[in-house]
């Protein structure tokens, strides 16, 4: 009984969060701020840290500083769907704010924001001798895959959503149906992959798909074990205070392309640790891939957008310094200001494109402000 109520409910809540609804105006906010976290999902869970990073809140703001927190919070505040905002420079809280029942122990469950993390992956496997190249097929890695368009790809056109797959279903890069395949278990990883079959489509051209990320992690997986690689050189080293989870198939697998959740210091601190890796805390070659991955190394050619795109990751210089996000459906936001050590963090149920707007228009102001 107990097995069939998981599925009927599995059921449910696939349906009502199939990645096309990333169009509808807002979805249920639970569903952000805990429940895909906790729920009956298959997910593998990550281990907080016995001394977590502290993350103090700042003394005296300055008067810059002052004027972005008075921004933000007026921001977060008309923001009907905003749920949780944080603002930090150079390890420092300069505002931290939740609403509907939220908290510093929420878990903020998030969609395409997983990718830029496990961009963060494959470089750490790159630089641990995993991967030989980013220039190798992934089929190399991956053998289960070696004959799709994925397998055939190179890392790096993976990991610049550039395989040459046909485009995907749904503007957020599914095939239809994909989240509930994979969330019931239906099918694998693998199985999702190999629908797309062999025939390569404009390569070298930048196509929005999760299965471009999820063949990444294959790869990885191929040549030793994507999570363990993930935790021990991401997630533990940016020393979390609570645990997290991502979601997998029924094989264990990440699901890479989405389904990561944690707690908004934890995401604070998983920013904090990419800045870290840039400048140069795991070496010169977690540092030349983070400069390639935070920096353009493609654009979309049929699609008008603000941001470029790096390795999994979307990448900015018009605001004055060189910046990049994390980004995921329904208005989710990881920005880094990396020169100036700032990072905005903010959650949401719904995209609208005034909050988007409000958003950028502070950064903006706050990337230009010289540090004091």
């Amino acid at each position: 009984m107990k097995a069939l109520q998981k599925h009927l409910c599995l059921l449910i809540l696939s349906f009502l969060l199939t990645p096309s609804q990333a169009a509808e105006p807002a979805i249920r906010q639970d569903y952000i701020t805990g429940a895909l976290s906790s729920f009956p999902f298959d997910r593998h869970q990550f281990a907080e840290v016995a001394q977590p990073l502290s993350l103090s809140a700042a003394g005296v703001l300055t008067t810059n500083q002052q004027t972005i927190v008075d921004l933000a919070r007026k921001a977060f505040n008309d923001d009907s769907f905003a749920l949780g905002i944080m603002l930090l420079e150079r390890g420092q809280i300069l505002f931290e704010q939740f609403k509907k029942g939220t908290d510093h122990k929420t878990k903020f469950f998030s969609y395409s924001m997983a990718k830029s993390l496990t961009a963060m992956t494959v470089g750490q496997a790159l630089c641990a001798g995993q991967i030989r190249s980013l220039d190798d097929r992934a089929g190399a890695y991956a053998k289960t895959i070696e004959q799709t368009v994925f397998g055939q790809a190179t890392l790096r056109q993976l990991l610049t959503m550039s395989s040459g797959a046909r485009a995907s279903d749904e503007d957020g890069g599914s095939l239809f149906g994909e989240w509930n395949d994979i969330t019931t278990g239906r099918i694998t990883i693998h199985d999702l992959l190999k629908k797309y079959g062999s025939e390569k489509v404009n390569p070298h051209i930048f196509s929005y798909n999760n299965s471009d990320t999820n063949a990444l992690m294959l790869a990885v997986n191929g040549t030793g074990n994507f999570a363990q690689l993930f935790e021990q050189k991401i997630w533990q080293p940016s020393q979390p205070e609570q645990s997290a989870t991502w979601l997998t198939d029924k094989q264990g697998q990440l699901y890479a392309s989405a389904g990561f959740g944690a707690a908004l210091r934890d995401w604070a601190r998983l920013a904090m640790r990419s800045v870290a890796l840039l400048k140069g805390a795991d070496g010169p070659c977690m540092a030349e891939f983070m400069q390639q991955a935070t920096t353009r190394q493609t654009s979309d050619t049929v699609k008008q957008r603000f941001w470029d795109y790096g390795y999994q990751t979307w990448v900015t210089k018009k605001w004055g310094v060189p910046a990049y996000a994390w980004q995921g459906a329904y208005g989710q936001s990881v920005i880094v200001d990396p020169t100036h050590e700032r990072v905005l963090i903010i959650f949401r149920y719904a995209a609208q494109e005034e909050s988007y707007r409000a958003v950028g228009s502070l950064f903006s102001r706050w990337a230009r402000m010289p540090a004091q």
